[in-house]
């Protein structure tokens, strides 16, 4: 194995959470409150059930061959050519992912905080902070994200219980004023994000009690729902469907809103810590997973003489993939959930089926003999 770390099933359900919330604690709520309105929330909720099953299909995935990561699956499977080949799409998909969150963070930054730095310069030291996690290891980089994530939770609580006297309830209803077509439509655009949790399918052999890690992930993947679900109530509580809608970050927003006397105000840089950190942690998950995977692909005797290409063609892809934060969002709601969908369910889905069905055809043989 080209990764010798080990990780328990409880960092494996922190580092899940973690990867949940990534990005989608910033930008989930507006795509959800133009589609669903009000009842974004609820579309959440809808979101957090569906991706379940997806996560019954990767333990599934996982229990087949449970030493192996998807690359390895693959090649188990279909045979080694036709394997390898299959691997390309996900591979890409998770360079795609990587190179996208580094987008989000740079835009972020240079629209809201860091106004006169060049997005460029920005990408760059986060890639490369993230070059030194991914050659460290996985271990390294699970504790690193088990160090942070009380710190994360405290923030949250922060943001959260600072916004309790700022909530309108009248700003969710109706409910369901215009049926449940819109929630199931919002709830089918939110998924893109959850269903990158196929990303983990590169992890999961390096967990140590495997069927502890199946509990993990449904419980890891549930509290980061959870999260995310909070943050897009009290964003419509807040701040009302249509000033959520317009707003590209509108989870920032509710940090201006926090206004306790002429002491705590302004206090949006909260939110900015929580999601650079989760972000951080995410892309370095996808930069990890991304490194291990090409070089099983090719047979190289180790990921990290990977890691410096890998870093100049995500920082690469970052910067040309895409000409400004209204496209990125058009993909978002056009394109991510569809792509998800092929490339993390319906093909791992596909893989799951054909390798039962030759473990039952290798299991009635071998009792034929």
């Amino acid at each position: 194995m080209l990764e010798k770390g080990k990780i328990n099933s409880g960092e494996f359900l922190i580092m899940v959470t973690t990867f949940t919330i990534g990005s989608a604690i910033l930008v989930a709520p507006a795509p959800l409150a133009v589609t669903a309105k009000q009842d974004a929330w609820i579309a959440a909720i809808f979101t957090l059930l569906i991706t379940f099953l997806f996560i019954f299909s990767f333990n599934q995935l996982a229990s087949l061959y449970p030493s192996m990561t998807y690359v390895e699956y693959n090649e188990k499977i279909l045979g080694k050519w036709m394997g390898k080949l299959a691997s390309l799409p996900y591979l890409f998909y998770v360079y795609v992912i990587a190179s996208g969150q580094v987008r989000d963070l740079g835009d972020f930054l240079t629209t809201e905080i860091l106004v006169d730095t060049p997005v460029q310069m920005i990408m760059i030291i986060f890639v490369f902070a993230s070059l030194i996690g991914v050659r460290l290891g996985l271990e390294v980089i699970c504790r690193s994200v088990v160090i942070f994530f009380p710190w994360i939770v405290i923030l949250l609580l922060v943001l959260i219980l600072f916004l309790i006297p700022q909530i309108k309830i009248e700003n969710i209803q109706p409910i369901f004023e215009e049926g449940l077509k819109p929630v199931i439509k919002g709830s089918y655009g939110n998924l893109g994000n959850p269903l990158q949790l196929g990303i983990l399918l590169m992890i999961i052999p390096y967990v140590t009690n495997k069927a502890e890690m199946q509990k993990s992930f449904y419980k890891g993947f549930l509290i980061g729902a959870i999260i995310i679900t909070i943050v897009i109530a009290l964003s419509i509580f807040v701040l009302g469907v249509n000033l959520t809608a317009r707003q590209s970050y509108p989870s920032y927003m509710l940090g201006k809103k926090i206004i306790i006397g002429t002491i705590i105000q302004r206090v949006e840089v909260t939110v900015a810590i929580i999601w650079m950190l989760t972000l951080y942690f995410k892309i370095t998950i996808c930069y990890y997973g991304l490194s291990l995977g090409v070089a099983q692909l090719f047979d190289l005797k180790s990921y990290k003489i990977l890691t410096f290409p890998l870093a100049f063609l995500i920082i690469t892809f970052a910067i040309f993939m895409s000409p400004n934060i209204a496209h990125i969002h058009l993909f978002i709601k056009t394109t991510l959930t569809s792509y998800s969908l092929t490339i993390c369910f319906i093909l791992p889905l596909l893989l799951l089926v054909i390798g039962k069905m030759r473990v039952k055809s290798s299991a009635s043989k071998a009792h034929k003999l």
